[in-house]
């Protein structure tokens, strides 16, 4: 005789999902929180690490404008070739410059001022002033410059006037 088992409950029906407008607007709320969070993180962290200031009065510098373009001008019709350079010396590192005027002569006779620039922050900023090691060849040793992207920037004077400037990106290895 077969056995009769009770059969099993019937499972409860549960409701469905139904997303009320209470929800939608938690979830709203809750997201732009959370953006607005995260870009107030951002932009302080981004303040903090490169204020963005590359000179400190913008009105002054372009009130300087017309003069630097002059400058630049006769540097170019004086046709000097100028090489520099930064190479690796143990820790340390050495910058050197040399200029030769149209007829490929030494440069000789100058005051030279060379800075290197760190892309990220100015405090990592080194100034030196180059001294005529030869004719036309000035150089100096930069103490302890760690590897990474510089800006070289040189300056020189002859008598108190600016008669050469350059600017360049280099890349300091290891």
């Amino acid at each position: 005789m077969p056995i009769d088992f009770p059969s099993p409950p019937a499972p409860a029906r549960r409701r469905p999902f139904e997303l009320s407008g209470r929800a939608v607007l938690f979830g709203m709320i809750g997201f732009f929180i959370v953006v607005a969070g995260v870009n107030g993180v951002m932009m302080v962290s981004a303040i903090r690490t490169m204020p963005g200031a590359d000179v400190k009065s913008a009105y002054e510098t372009s009130q300087r404008f017309n003069s630097e373009i002059a400058r630049m001008q006769a540097q170019a019709a004086r046709g000097w070739l100028a090489q520099s350079e930064v190479v690796r010396a143990g820790a340390d590192a050495v910058v050197s410059l040399s200029l030769k005027d149209k007829a490929g002569a030494a440069v000789t006779g100058l005051a030279v001022e060379a800075k290197l620039q760190h892309p990220a922050t100015r405090q990592q900023d080194r100034s030196m002033t180059l001294t005529e090691t030869a004719p036309g060849h000035y150089g100096a040793t930069v103490p302890e410059l760690h590897a990474g992207a510089w800006t070289l920037v040189v300056e020189a004077k002859r008598d108190g006037d600016p008669t050469f400037s350059s600017r360049s990106r280099i890349m300091l290895k290891e």
